[in-house]
């Protein structure tokens, strides 16, 4: 760990955070064939973690992963997500002090109870979870307060773009020796140890592969108890904290061909509380 946001700013942040991010996001558009609105931008720093990732509960949280952040194009976006961090990189870069990513740090920190936050998207993941597993702080709608209490969200692929357009298959081999996902690999397992989640959840089949391949070792389940494709899940263990901690994989929420309707929402946590209550 480094500086005095120890429980924050750990080494594999930083290593993160101190690539070369556009040189990085054209290798990867190379690597992956993405194009249009599809095509990673090489202007925004890399999105870390966003989550109260100081006050999560050890087994009273959930990690969430993305495929990979969505590209806004208006004024508040530009100020959080590009001038802010950039300043604070670029103090940091010329002091060497770790304080310098403070205000970075702490917007990523508070983000779920920002004006930044992208409601459209994070109130469908609360709602999915809260009324369910933590319906205490949900209550009649507390999406928000659910999220800040009991969600870190990260995505499997750093950079931002228009519409997420990877290949599974495609990423899942780059994974394998780019330095930049194997960077940011390092970083969200030493997420996992911090918070040590109930459980790890990942929003969106595209991650699928990868996922299955960098934390389950190869051995996800394919679930389908519905026989509906949309609210397929896949199932399986990581030791990547020194725990076994239960994975799950469904496709993306309000995204084509992901569990869409409240039906199928419901079926995909059946399936999973089903199989949470013989794997446990």
């Amino acid at each position: 760990m480094s500086g005095g946001f120890y429980l924050v700013i750990s080494d594999e942040f930083l290593a993160m955070v101190g690539r070369d991010y556009s040189a990085d996001v054209a290798r990867i558009n190379l690597e992956l064939n993405l194009k249009g609105d599809g095509l990673l931008v090489d202007y925004v720093p890399p999105h870390t973690f966003v989550g109260n990732i100081d006050k999560m509960e050890n087994g009273n949280c959930i990690l969430v992963i993305g495929i990979n952040p969505f590209l806004w194009d208006d004024q508040r976006f530009e100020r959080a997500n590009i001038e802010l961090p950039n300043h604070c990189l670029t103090n940091y870069r010329n002091s060497g002090d770790v304080n310098a990513l403070s205000d970075w740090i702490n917007w990523q920190k508070e983000y779920f109870l920002s004006n930044d936050i992208n409601a459209t998207h994070f109130k469908k993941i609360s709602r999915l979870i809260g009324p369910r597993y933590f319906s205490l702080t949900h209550g009649d709608d507390n999406w928000r307060d659910t999220l800040y209490q009991h969600i870190v969200e990260v995505d499997i692929v750093p950079y931002y773009s228009i519409k997420a357009q990877i290949n599974d298959h495609k990423l899942a081999k780059l994974y394998r020796h780019d330095s930049a996902l194997i960077t940011h690999l390092n970083l969200i397992k030493w997420v996992i140890k911090k918070i040590q989640p109930r459980w790890i959840q990942v929003n969106g089949k595209a991650g699928w592969e990868t996922i299955c391949q960098e934390l389950l070792n190869g051995e996800g389940e394919i679930i389908d108890d519905a026989g509906d494709k949309g609210s397929e899940i896949m199932v399986g263990h990581t030791n990547v904290s020194g725990n076994r901690i239960p994975v799950l994989l469904h496709k993306f929420i309000g995204g084509l061909g992901g569990a869409n309707s409240h039906i199928q929402r419901n079926q995909v946590m059946d399936s999973w509380d089903k199989w949470l209550s013989n794997n446990s």
